[in-house]
């Protein structure tokens, strides 16, 4: 009996990373794949990550995914980290107001569009991408579903732009959707 059939899977394995090299090769990315790790847990870790440039950024791709046999499998996070060196500081974060965010209303930047500003905490010192999040529906709905958290923050003379999205690729279309965002955000910061 080999290996893939001891398992019931919810992710099938080499189904994503199949999809993982496509998109590598599309984007002219380095796959790097780490076959199952064991661990003390029930089923293998699987370890999926793509390098490659975007727009004279760095560009690393990467999740970890926990096969449980049986039940449901667990992925982290999908990370998109662009890296590049700047000179200028720029910051950029929104995330869900909690309850003390909204009494003390503190590192609070007005938007302009009431669900955001009633529901988001957002905390930034670039004027352009303040207008992006106003202006530009499809990104104004990413960064404030449940599904991605962005934070962008240059430290050193280097930018670093963090995108994650909970969930796996199952598409390479899934990840070209991610790198429309990503692109629209180096734009703003260039």
């Amino acid at each position: 009996m080999s290996f893939k059939d001891t398992f019931f899977y919810t992710i099938n394995p080499e189904d994503l990373k199949a999809t993982w090299e496509k998109f590598a090769k599309e984007i002219n990315g380095a796959f790097r794949f780490q076959d199952p790790i064991r661990a003390n847990i029930g089923g293998p870790i699987y370890v999926f990550e793509i390098s490659s440039t975007l727009d004279q950024f760095n560009l690393k791709i990467d999740q970890t995914v926990y096969i449980n046999p049986g039940s449901n499998d667990q992925p982290t996070l999908l990370h998109y980290c662009l890296t590049k060196k700047v000179n200028q500081k720029i910051y950029f974060r929104i995330w869900k107001r909690s309850l003390f965010d909204k009494i003390l209303g503190l590192n609070k930047v007005n938007s302009g569009i009431a669900g955001i500003d009633n529901n988001f905490s957002l905390k930034t010192n670039s004027l352009n991408l303040r207008e992006l999040i106003t202006k530009d529906k499809n990104i104004r709905e990413s960064v404030t579903s449940s599904t991605y958290l962005l934070n962008i923050e240059s430290t050193n003379q280097t930018i670093e732009i963090n995108l994650k999205r909970s969930g796996i690729s199952n598409s390479v279309q899934e990840f070209q959707d991610d790198m429309v965002i990503l692109r629209k955000i180096i734009k703003e910061i260039a």
